[in-house]
């Protein structure tokens, strides 16, 4: 997209001293006291997502969740990246998505490619996703390098769904999240860990990415009225596409970094060279003088740019996911119709 389009449909917001602050990820107290080195490794057969079977829309044990003040009106949009005035920040992101009709994996490489170079990241996880790996979202949760923000419950489509379905996807999985904290908070209790280590694992996450990137302006405004700020990206590693390998992730990403972008990956198995680029990839950018953030601490460190649209490369693209994937939560092998194409190896905006 060229300069004067971007400039058309997305808008650079004055310094936000006081909106925009960086959130405390975790706690390493808890962290070390719950998990073990060699339990937190990657584990054999954890990637590899389940098969097919019927749709499960039930709810989490409990949909109760603590309540976020609505998103300050500066906020309110898609954000895609943040000017951070040529500091070298990036904020890798990893999806963890989940359908109705599928338990998805875990990708242990990722998250073990992170914690051994001391990168942080910010993990979008759906809540269903979380009910399935209930082991592993509590780690993630509770490691300071993390951030977690949400992903919906079953990957549902916010192009599609109406208003209660989408409010449901976003309650059920704060509601899941709760569920995990309190019982991290109740695992860190029998070993002693202090109140005051327990309190610096955030109460409910409060970014959200929505699922396929596709919005529409009732879903933004939505989603901002439960205080949670839409984090959409500028930059892909393409590792959807089965046809993605290592090599090419490391040189489209080292080609077409800039200052401020925000990453997209997977880490739920669904992701095709990630794990095995991430070292590599941790080890070019830091030569090159990049730091890792999390997005709460991107965006609180400079000016987020923030589009009326949520689209992959071009505004309107991810329109085609309805086409696709319908209301989004069940796998297109289950519907008639178009398969989903891999995203085309353009540099987002």
């Amino acid at each position: 997209m060229r300069f004067a389009r971007i400039l058309a449909l997305t808008f650079c917001l004055p310094f936000l001293a006081g909106v925009v602050t960086a959130r405390a990820a975790g706690s390493a107290a808890v962290f070390t006291a719950l998990w073990s080195p060699d339990v937190l490794a990657a584990g054999p057969g954890e990637r590899k997502s389940g098969r097919l079977g019927p749709p499960d829309r039930s709810p989490p044990e409990a949909t109760t969740f603590p309540a976020l003040p609505p998103l300050p009106e500066a906020l309110a949009g898609s954000i895609r990246r943040v000017n951070t005035h040529g500091e070298k920040l990036v904020a890798l992101t990893f999806d963890l998505c989940e359908l109705a009709d599928q338990k998805s994996g875990y990708d242990g490489a990722v998250v073990d490619a992170l914690r051994a170079a001391g990168a942080k990241a910010t993990f979008f996880a759906g809540g269903k996703w979380m009910r399935s790996h209930p082991t592993r979202a509590m780690q993630l949760i509770s490691d300071p390098l993390f951030e977690i923000g949400s992903h919906a419950w079953t990957h549902g489509n916010f192009g599609q769904l109406d208003t209660a379905e989408m409010r449901r996807q976003i309650a059920w999985t704060q509601a899941e999240y709760a569920l995990l904290r309190e019982k991290i908070a109740l695992m860190a209790r029998e070993k002693g860990i202090s109140e005051a280590a327990i309190a610096t694992i955030p109460a409910a996450p409060t970014l959200l990415r929505f699922p396929y990137g596709r919005c529409r302006p009732d879903a933004l405004s939505l989603v901002a009225s439960m205080g949670l700020a839409a984090i959409q990206w500028s930059l892909t590693t393409g590792d959807p596409d089965p046809h993605s390998t290592p090599e090419r992730i490391v040189k489209i990403v080292l080609a077409r970094v800039r200052p401020g972008d925000i990453l997209i990956g997977h880490a739920n198995g669904n992701g095709h060279g990630t794990g095995e680029a991430l070292p590599r990839l941790l080890v070019e950018l830091r030569k090159r003088g990049y730091r890792f953030v999390t997005v709460s601490e991107l965006l609180a460190a400079g000016r987020p740019l923030i589009a009326s649209d949520c689209y992959d490369f071009h505004p309107g693209d991810t329109a085609q996911y309805d086409r696709i994937f319908g209301d989004g939560t069940i796998h297109p092998r289950h519907k008639k119709g178009p398969r989903p194409q891999p995203r085309p190896e353009h540099p987002g905006q």
